[in-house]
C-alpha cells in the first residue's frame, strides 16, 4: 500500500466506474455519455469527500506495485472512519478486504475508538464486516451505518 498521487487519479475513476454495478448501465445512455457521467459522479464524491474529510488519508492498496484498489480514512480523536474501501473485481473474496479491516482494528484498539462506516444497503461487503463483528448502527437514506468497538470498550 501506498500514498495515493495525483498520476493516480485515472486509475481511481476507473475503478469508481468499475464498482458501480448495476448503476453503470445508465438508461438511455450511449457509453460514451454513461463514462462521462461516471466521472461527473466519481469528481463529485471525491470533491465531497475532501471537504468532509480534509485530512483523510488516501492509499492506493498495490499487488506486486500494481494498484488494485483504494483505501480512504479519516483518524479523529474518536473515531476511525472509512471512508471508502474498494477492490478491483478480480481482486476480491481473497482476503484483502479482510486483512485491511483486521488492520484498522488494530489501529482502533490502539487509539480506543471505534471504526465506523457507511455501506450501501445490499452491498456484498455487508457479510465481510459482519464477519468482522461490525453492527448495524441504523439505516441512512441509501446507506447502513457500521460500527465496531473493541470488546470490552464503550461504544
Amino acid at each position: 500500500m501506498r500514498a495515493a498521487e495525483n498520476a493516480d487519479q485515472a486509475f481511481m475513476e476507473q475503478l469508481y466506474a468499475l464498482t458501480r454495478g448495476d448503476a453503470a448501465h445508465m438508461e438511455g445512455c450511449d457509453p460514451g455519455t454513461g463514462a462521462l457521467l461516471l466521472s461527473i459522479q466519481y469528481r463529485a464524491r471525491q470533491g465531497h469527500f475532501e471537504k468532509l474529510y480534509p485530512y483523510a488519508d488516501l492509499a492506493i492498496i498495490t499487488e506486486h506495485e500494481l494498484p488494485i484498489g483504494r483505501l480512504y480514512v479519516n483518524y479523529s480523536h474518536d473515531e476511525i472512519r472509512i471512508i471508502d474501501m474498494n477492490l478491483l473485481p478480480e481482486c476480491r473474496n481473497r482476503g484483502i478486504g479482510l486483512g485491511l479491516l483486521r488492520s484498522l482494528q488494530a489501529q482502533g484498539v490502539r487509539m480506543r475508538v471505534p471504526v465506523r462506516v457507511d455501506v450501501m444497503l445490499g452491498s456484498p461487503a455487508l457479510r465481510l464486516l459482519h464477519r468482522c463483528g461490525f453492527v448495524s448502527q441504523g439505516a441512512n437514506g441509501i446507506y447502513n451505518a457500521m460500527s465496531w468497538q473493541a470488546p470490552g470498550s464503550e461504544q
